[in-house]
C-alpha cells in the first residue's frame, strides 16, 4: 500500500510539472499552440437518385477545433443560401454544420466546390456526385416539375414545317411573310403556356422519401401493356384481368389496337417505374399496377361491373393496399342521366369495404366536353356558352360523378389555367395537370405501346397516319416531332408526348393519392379526400365570375352562372372548374405523415325534401320564363352534421321537352333544357351553382333502367356539390331555379339530331320534386 502511495505521489508531481511547463516560461509569458489551417477532402456521393435526398457530411476539420464556416462555388461564382437552401444548376443542398442533404434536380453528374474557413485560414475540396440514377424523359414532364419546358410542343421543326407549308405547298405567303407570321404565333403561345412552377410539386413529395411504395393502383381502362419496359417492374404478376369473353390469357389486358392504347398511357402517368434509366416516371413511380380492359373492344364477361370495383372474384383481397381505381372514361350525350342507388352501391364498394374497411378511392376524369361539338353539333357555340366561357356539359350529368364515392378530377394546362376541354361542375373535387394537344401547348409525356408498329407514336398512330395522308410524311414528322418514328429520344416509339384530356388529369391525381397512402397507410378514403381539400393549390386565382343578364325591359336582372373562386364559411376555397384546386403532392404527403384529424364515423342522411323524388305528390313549382328572380324552394335539415359532400335531387318537367318539333323549315327543339339554371345557398350563406344554364340538355332525361323520360329535363337528376365542405348542414337550404332566357336561336350545325334551331319554351318549366342528402360526420 505504501509503495502505491509513493507511485501516485510521483505521478501527481509529474503532471504538475507538465502543466506548469505548458503554461509559462521564466518571463511569465503564455505559450500558445500554433494555429493550423483546416483540412478538407473530396466527398463522393455515388447513390444519388434524381429528385431524391442524398445525405452525407463534408470531410473537413480544424486541427485547433475552431468552428468552421463553409462556402460553395459553382463555375467560379459563390453560391449563397436562400432560406437555408443553396441552389446550383444541377440541384439544391441544405447544410447543418458539416452535414448536408442534397437533391439532384438535373439527373446529371455534378461537382460542387466547397471551402471551409477558420481564423482566416481555408481549405477547399469537392463534393462529387456521380452515377446519378434518373429517367431520360423526366426533364420533359412539366406536370412533375415545371421549368417552362416545351415537352416537344412548339418545336423548331414544327415551325419550319408550317413555314414550308405556307410557302411551298399552299403558296399563300413569301418566305419572309411566313417566317414573321409563325414567329409571332409561336411567341404568343410560348408566353401564354410556358410558365415555370405550375406543377404538382412531385419533387417535394420525393424529398420526403415517399415514392408510392407499398400500395397498388388499378387501371380500369382500354388495356395495359403489362410487358412494357417502363411499366413491367411495377405490374403485379398475374393480377391483371382481361375481361373480354373468350380471351385466351385472362391475366393479360394488353390492347390489340395498333393505333394506341389509352390505358397504357394512363398507367405510365400513375406509376411508370422511376430511376431505371428508361422513359420518364409516374407521379408514384414505385406504386404497383393492376390493369383491367373495361373499355377494350369485344364483349365483356357478365361480372365486369363488379370486377372493376374490386368485388370478390376480382383477385383483390379485402385487406390489400389498393390506393386508387383510376377511371379515365365517361359518357358524353346531351341529356341528364337519372341517378341509380343500385349503381351507387356497386361504385361505392372500394370505398366502403376494401383496405380492411379503410377504403380505396375511385379517381374519375371529369369529362372533356367544356366546349364540345359532339351529338349536339354547334349547340354550345350557337347559344353563347363557348363565348361566355361556360361549360357545355355539366360534370354531374353523368350519374357516377354525382356521388362522393368517385373523386371527379378536372384538367389544367402548363400555365396553371383551365384547359380548353375540361368539363366543369359543382362535383369537381380537384384538378390536375393534363395540357392541350402537344403541338401548340405541352401535353403529357408518358408511356405508349412498345415498338413503332403500334401505338400513338408509331406508323399507325392516329395523328401520324392522318396527317401523313393529308399533307405527307415530312409534314407529319415536323408537327409530331417526338411521336413520329425515329426521334432520338424515342427510337423504339415506346413513349408519346401528346397524351391529354381529363384522362390524363385523373391518373396524375391517382398518383398523388398513391403517394398519400404510401406515406400513411392508416388513412381512410375520407381522410384522403380531406387531405386533398386542405392541401390543393388555388391555381388560376384571377378566374373571374360570369354573369348573365336575364329578363327584358325594366325587369332585367342578373344571374351569376359561374362564380369563380368562392370561400365557404368553413374557410375552404372552391371553384367549379378546379374543385379545391390543383393537387399538391408535397403538401399532401406532409399532411399525410403528420395527420391527426379524426373525422369520426360517416353519417349519411336520408333524402330530405318533397314531391316526386321522395315518393310524394308533385310539387308543381313553376319557374317563370326569362326571369332573374326565378323561384326559390327551401329544405330544412335538423341534424348538426359537418358536411363532407352533399347531393341534390330534382324532377323538373316541361311538356315541350320531347324529341323535337317538325316545322316547314326543318326540325327544332325547345330551349327549356338549356335555359334552366339551379343554384343552392347553404344555411351559412355559401352559394354553389349546380347548373349554369346554356348547357347541353338537348334531349329529355334518360334512365339506364327505365329508358327515355319524355317531358322531363331532369328525372332523378342528381347533383353532387363539394363547395359546402366543412360547413354545418343544420338549418335552411335555399334552392333557386331560374329560366335564364327568352330567346330562340338557329344552329350552324344541328349535329346528330339535325335541329335547325331551338325555340323558346312557351309554357313555364315546373319543378315536381326536390330533395337533399348529406354525407359527413357529427359536428363536435
Amino acid at each position: 500500500m505504501k509503495n502505491n502511495k509513493l507511485k501516485l505521489s510521483a505521478l501527481s508531481a509529474a503532471i504538475l510539472i507538465s502543466l506548469a511547463g505548458c503554461g509559462s516560461d521564466n518571463d511569465n509569458k503564455t505559450t500558445v499552440a500554433p494555429d493550423v489551417a483546416p483540412t478538407a477532402n473530396d466527398v463522393m456521393v455515388t447513390d444519388a437518385m434524381q429528385w431524391m435526398v442524398s445525405e452525407g457530411a463534408l470531410n473537413a476539420r480544424d486541427g485547433n477545433y475552431d468552428e468552421l464556416s463553409v462556402t460553395f462555388n459553382e463555375a467560379g461564382e459563390t453560391v449563397s443560401a436562400e432560406d437555408g437552401v443553396y441552389t446550383f444548376s444541377h440541384g439544391v443542398l441544405e447544410l447543418d454544420g458539416l452535414n448536408f442533404k442534397y437533391v439532384n434536380i438535373s439527373g446529371e453528374d455534378a461537382e460542387i466546390d466547397y471551402t471551409v474557413t477558420a481564423n482566416g485560414k481555408s481549405a477547399s475540396a469537392k463534393l462529387v456526385v456521380s452515377g446519378v440514377k434518373g429517367d431520360p424523359l423526366a426533364k420533359h414532364q412539366w406536370h412533375l416539375r415545371n421549368t417552362g419546358q416545351k415537352a416537344f410542343a412548339l418545336s423548331d421543326e414544327m415551325k419550319q414545317g408550317l413555314i414550308d407549308l405556307y410557302v411551298n405547298d399552299l403558296g399563300i405567303m413569301t418566305e419572309e411573310e411566313a417566317k414573321a407570321y409563325w414567329d409571332a404565333e409561336f411567341a404568343d403561345a410560348e408566353a401564354h403556356y410556358l410558365v415555370a412552377g405550375e406543377d404538382i410539386k412531385a419533387v417535394e413529395a420525393y424529398k420526403q422519401g415517399v415514392t408510392g411504395a407499398g400500395v397498388t393502383a388499378v387501371v380500369v381502362d382500354s388495356g395495359l401493356e403489362i410487358r412494357h419496359e417502363d411499366l413491367a417492374p411495377n405490374v403485379l404478376p398475374n393480377r391483371s384481368l382481361n375481361l373480354v369473353q373468350g380471351a385466351l390469357d385472362k391475366t393479360d389486358p394488353t390492347s390489340p389496337a395498333v393505333n394506341g392504347d389509352h390505358g397504357t398511357s394512363v398507367a405510365g402517368l400513375i406509376a411508370a417505374k422511376g430511376w431505371n434509366g428508361l422513359g420518364g416516371r409516374g407521379v408514384a413511380p414505385n406504386t404497383g399496377l393492376i390493369g383491367m380492359n373495361y373499355l377494350g373492344s369485344g364483349d365483356k364477361v357478365a361480372q365486369t361491373d363488379f370486377l372493376v370495383h374490386g368485388f370478390p372474384g376480382s383477385g383483390i383481397t379485402a385487406n390489400e393496399e389498393i390506393s386508387a381505381f383510376n377511371r379515365s372514361y365517361g359518357i358524353t350525350f346531351p341529356v341528364y342521366i337519372g341517378y341509380s342507388e343500385l349503381d351507387e352501391q356497386i361504385e361505392s364498394y372500394p370505398n366502403l369495404y376494401l383496405r380492411g374497411g379503410k377504403g380505396a378511392t375511385n379517381i374519375k376524369s371529369s369529362g372533356n366536353s367544356f366546349e364540345d361539338g359532339g351529338p349536339e353539333g354547334s349547340f354550345c357555340a350557337d347559344n353563347g356558352a363557348n363565348d361566355l366561357g361556360l361549360t357545355c356539359y355539366n360534370g354531374n350529368s353523368e350519374p357516377s360523378q354525382a356521388h362522393p364515392y368517385y373523386f371527379s378530377v378536372g384538367a389544367v394546362n402548363s400555365n396553371g389555367k383551365h384547359t380548353s376541354y375540361s368539363s366543369a361542375g359543382a362535383n369537381v373535387l380537384v384538378a390536375a395537370p393534363s395540357g392541350e394537344f402537344g403541338r401548340w401547348a405541352p401535353a403529357m409525356v408518358t408511356t405508349d405501346p412498345m415498338t413503332c408498329l403500334s401505338g400513338v407514336s408509331g406508323y399507325e398512330g392516329r395523328n401520324i397516319a392522318g396527317w401523313s395522308a393529308a399533307y405527307g410524311e415530312a409534314f407529319a414528322a415536323s408537327q409530331y416531332v417526338f411521336d413520329y418514328p425515329g426521334h432520338p429520344e424515342n427510337s423504339s416509339c415506346n413513349y408519346r408526348s401528346t397524351m391529354n384530356g381529363t384522362s390524363s388529369a385523373a391518373p396524375n391525381a391517382a398518383g398523388v393519392v398513391s403517394l398519400i397512402l404510401s406515406a400513411n397507410k392508416d388513412l381512410t378514403w375520407r381522410d384522403v379526400r380531406h387531405i386533398l381539400a386542405n392541401t390543393s393549390t388555388k391555381n388560376d386565382a384571377s378566374d373571374e365570375a360570369i354573369t348573365l343578364s336575364v329578363g327584358k325591359g325594366d325587369e332585367v336582372g342578373e344571374f351569376v352562372a359561374h362564380a369563380g373562386w368562392i370561400e365557404n364559411a368553413a374557410g375552404y376555397k372552391f371553384n367549379n372548374l378546379y374543385g379545391f384546386g390543383r393537387v399538391d403532392a408535397g403538401a399532401a404527403v406532409a399532411m399525410a405523415k403528420a395527420y391527426d384529424t379524426s373525422l369520426g364515423e360517416e353519417v349519411v342522411s336520408d333524402w330530405i325534401g318533397a314531391g316526386s323524388v321522395v315518393g310524394q305528390e308533385d310539387l308543381m313549382v313553376e319557374i317563370p320564363d326569362n326571369n332573374a328572380e326565378g323561384v326559390s324552394y327551401k329544405v330544412t335539415i335538423e341534424e348538426d352534421v359537418k358536411v363532407e359532400a352533399i347531393q341534390f335531387k330534382f324532377d323538373i318537367f316541361s311538356k315541350e321537352m320531347g324529341f323535337g318539333f317538325d316545322t316547314a323549315n326543318g326540325p327544332v327543339q325547345t330551349t327549356a333544357g338549356t335555359d334552366l339554371a339551379i343554384e343552392v345557398t347553404s344555411p351559412s350563406g355559401t352559394r354553389s351553382v349546380l347548373l349554369s344554364s346554356k348547357q347541353a340538355l338537348v334531349y329529355p332525361a334518360f334512365d339506364f333502367y327505365s329508358g327515355w323520360q319524355p317531358g322531363y329535363i331532369l328525372k332523378n337528376g342528381t347533383f353532387l356539390a363539394n363547395a359546402f365542405y366543412g360547413e354545418s348542414a343544420k338549418g335552411e337550404w335555399t334552392i333557386r331555379l331560374v329560366d335564364t332566357s327568352g330567346d330562340s336561336f338557329a344552329t350552324a350545325d344541328g349535329g346528330s339530331f339535325g335541329f335547325i334551331g331551338y325555340v323558346n319554351n312557351t309554357t313555364p318549366t315546373t319543378m315536381t320534386g326536390a330533395a337533399v342528402r348529406v354525407f359527413g360526420h357529427a359536428a363536435n
